[in-house]
């Protein structure tokens, strides 16, 4: 494969032509792109170790919106970081793995840091329960650990007051 090689001031000519012969559009995402959508002249970034060309080294890819443009240099980068593959094609292996795990059906059960958590009662609310409250009976403390405990529910229930949480 011949290499052509590219100057600076070549770069917008060359991003409008890519992005005339992609319709208009992003390359990922398919949205169309104009300016402030920022328009990015994607390219595979080379370290020094490799060769301008070589497994798509230093390569243009397309032109792509600021969005999936930063989105792909995460994958690209983290891809180095963590799973270190060897090549573009152990790249694209793992990410062909990724979709069918993606894929395959969830199991029914909710991770325990997903369940939603209880409501804390706002002392602001307990306050204002408190002033209304005219018995003789003692008044139950502010919980410690600011739940709505049974006895305040029936209490905010006699009063007719809604009870205001964070």
């Amino acid at each position: 494969m011949l290499l052509e090689e590219i100057k600076t001031v070549q770069i917008q000519q060359l991003r409008d032509d890519l992005l005339k012969e992609q319709g208009g559009r992003c390359g990922i995402c398919g949205c169309l792109l104009d300016e402030s959508s920022g328009i990015s002249l994607d390219h595979q970034h080379m370290t020094k170790k490799e060769t301008a060309g070589k497994d798509g080294a230093g390569l243009i890819r397309g032109v792509l919106c600021r969005a999936c443009n930063v989105m792909e240099g995460k994958v690209w980068n983290n891809m180095s970081r963590y799973i270190q593959p060897k090549s573009v094609q152990d790249r694209i292996d793992f990410l062909e793995k990724l979709i069918l795990y993606y894929k395959k059906d969830n199991y029914p059960i909710i991770h325990p840091s997903e369940i939603a958590k209880e409501p804390k009662l706002k002392k602001s609310s307990y306050n204002k329960l408190k002033k209304v409250y005219n018995k003789k009976a003692k008044f139950p403390e502010y919980p410690k650990s600011k739940k709505l405990t049974k006895k305040l529910r029936e209490l905010f229930s006699e009063f007719n007051l809604e009870p205001d949480f964070y």
